[in-house]
């Protein structure tokens, strides 16, 4: 791997798309770094180029004009792409083809969060009643339902998931957050939390694990990026805002690792002190910076962007990243290696 000192966050965007007005709440890469998902329509995916943004494919369907909260590509089949939109929908994608070869419909409350797990074969859902969701990637069913209980009412704890991950190595483990300040460890198997991590605010895509470390954004001006063992459940270190090349703290939305280990991109508004948490302040905006994960180093920064960043998503090999805002700008940024 690099040294920090030897990357840079490359300023002028490799490729831009304008406001749309439609909020980005997802944002993701195909497995070969090639291609970029998104959606800033409602209930449109683009799929395009990750070197120009040209895109290559422009996915309508009229089964759902809500919002797209969860877009993942197959980790397997590079001819595969999966939806969920807020109103339940669930969709699978055959991209050559630009047609949905299977659907299913999520009842009972909207949909806020999707991942599929490294092996592609099976997904969660993160429900607005607190609730996460399992189903069989072939065949879209439903395989299990988890639902954390209180200790002294064995009621339905209301806890929005804005953030969900799958442990890489075992698909059997499912690590998920929300506004309840706690990162919750699932075990599939026994349908019950393992263990928990107290502290975390995370209020969008901010939830990522490497090597066993799980790195949690928090909504917040201070100790918004930290990294938890996965084991024990313990904090490792903190990952520190570079306060002076933002002109403030940052409140962070999105967070992602890339998926060799080489750098880590968290997003969010600046607070510049003039004004309550994440309302930029005066002269305040939104802004993503790169860290190294080994150091947690950060070694550069976007321009401003219009509107609060909503999702972010790094390419495999760690040289590049996109972000998306709630105005429903979008831009990539290359990372490179310093001249010598």
């Amino acid at each position: 791997m690099y040294e920090p000192d030897d990357l840079f966050v490359v300023e002028t965007p490799a490729w831009h798309v304008e406001p749309t007005g439609t909020s980005i709440s997802c944002i993701d890469y195909s497995q070969d770094g090639a291609l970029v998902a998104f959606s800033n329509q409602l209930g449109t995916i683009s799929v395009a180029s990750s070197y120009d943004g040209d895109v290559k494919r422009t996915l309508e369907q009229a089964n759902s004009t809500y919002p797209i909260t969860g877009l993942r590509f197959h980790p397997s089949e590079d001819s595969l792409l999966l939806s969920t939109s807020r109103d339940g929908t669930i969709l699978l994608y055959n991209l050559p083809r630009s047609e949905v070869v299977n659907r299913q419909r999520h009842l009972g409350s909207n949909l806020l969060s999707m991942n599929i797990d490294s092996f592609g074969e099976v997904f969660a859902i993160a429900c607005a009643d607190g609730s996460i969701r399992i189903y069989d990637l072939e065949n879209l069913q439903r395989t299990k339902a988890l639902v954390k209980m209180t200790a002294k009412t064995a009621t339905t704890q209301t806890i929005n998931i804005y953030s969900l991950v799958f442990h890489p190595e075992d698909s059997n483990v499912i690590i998920a957050a929300g506004w309840s300040d706690k990162v919750i460890i699932w075990d599939i198997r026994t349908g019950n939390p393992e263990r928990s991590i107290a502290g975390p605010h995370v209020r969008g895509p901010a939830l990522d694990i490497h090597n066993d470390l799980i790195l949690a954004g928090s909504s917040r001006d201070k100790k918004q990026l930290e990294l938890f063992d996965y084991g024990t459940a313990k904090k490792i270190r903190d990952v520190s805002i570079d306060q002076t090349l933002a002109n403030g703290s940052i409140s962070i939305n999105a967070a992602k690792i890339a998926r060799n280990g080489m750098d880590i991109i968290a997003g969010g508004v600046i607070n510049s002190g003039g004004g309550p948490l994440g309302s930029g302040g005066p002269g305040g905006g939104s802004v993503v910076q790169a860290f190294d994960f080994t150091h947690g180093k950060c070694f550069g920064q976007t321009p401003q962007m219009q509107g609060a960043v909503t999702a972010a998503a790094v390419s495999p090999f760690g040289s590049g990243f996109v972000v998306g805002t709630e105005a429903g700008e979008l831009a990539c940024h290359m990372v490179r290696l310093k001249p010598t």
